[in-house]
Formats: C-alpha cells, structure tokens, sequence
C-alpha cells in the first residue's frame, strides 16, 4: 500500500441495500461515452477506468451525469482549496446537500474521495484496494457518474436516478 495519504468513503441510501444480481452477460460492454467536458481533465480516464472495472464485474457502464459531475467538481475543488479529504465539505456540506444544491433526484447515491495520488488510475487503484470503495465502483445498481478532479484530489459521485 502507498505511503501516500489516502482516505476513502463511500455512503449509500437504503435503496441499494437491496440484493443485486452480478451476472457475467455484460462482459463485451464498450465504455461509455465521455463528453467533451470530462475529457478536459483526469475524469474522463477515472471513468474509463472505472467502467472497464465494471465491465469485468457483469455491470453496465455508467454514464456521465452534468449534475453529477458538477457535484464531484465542485467538492474536489473545495478540498484542494482548503487541505481537505473527506465527505464533508469546508462549509458543512454532505454527500446529499451537493446533490441537492445540482438539483440531481436520486433513488441511490455513493461517493468515493481520494486525495494524493499523481493520477487517474493511482486513485482508481487506490479505491479497488478499499472493500467499501470497490463495492461502490462496482455496484451494479447505479447507473450515472459525475467525477472532479483539483490537484491531487479526486471524487467520484455514484447515483441512479429517480
């Protein structure tokens, strides 16, 4: 495991506390599309990487959400800014009130934050060597992503829709 700082968390609603089904049909799916606008930064190969994962687990791949991504920027530019890595924002935000500030309905959420890593897939390795973090890259009950990235800092917001 790497010397360097590394935290992660993931929180989900009730409604993923339900059982899922992994089946080994979806293998052959191609990654989703990533628009323009994640491409710009590190978040569009998190996604990569994170729907490759996906893939070898039996779920679809997820989507990318603007409400979402705006959600997981925002929080990782909050933690750059003030030295932080963690759920809670320097304001007092959570996990729901970003969501809610973006205007996003969820039926189902998780975030995974990570801080201290030179690169996409040093944070993407970073949360795959975390039970709850890979429980929640691999849920195959979420269907949208929104991913930030400031610095070092990376988060990635998980949800489905209502």
């Amino acid at each position: 495991m790497s010397t360097r700082t590394h935290r992660v968390r993931r929180l989900a609603v009730a409604a993923c506390a339900a059982p899922l089904l992994f089946t080994g049909a979806a293998a052959g799916v191609a990654a989703a599309a990533v628009p323009d606008t994640v491409r710009d930064s590190n978040a569009g190969e998190i996604v990569s990487l994170v729907n490759a994962e996906r893939a070898k687990a039996g779920c679809s791949p997820l989507t990318v959400n603007p409400q979402l991504t705006q959600a997981a920027q925002g929080h990782a530019e909050d933690m750059a800014k003030n030295n932080l890595n963690g759920h809670t924002g320097s304001d007092g935000s959570n996990e729901e009130a970003r969501l809610a500030k973006v205007g996003y309905k969820w039926s189902a959420w998780g975030e995974n934050v990570s801080s201290g890593f030179p690169d996409s897939k040093g944070h993407v390795d970073g949360w795959l060597n975390s039970a709850p973090h890979k429980g929640a890259m691999l849920n195959c009950n979420f269907t949208e992503t929104g991913v930030g990235v400031s610095g070092d800092r990376a988060v990635q917001m998980f949800a489905r829709p209502m």
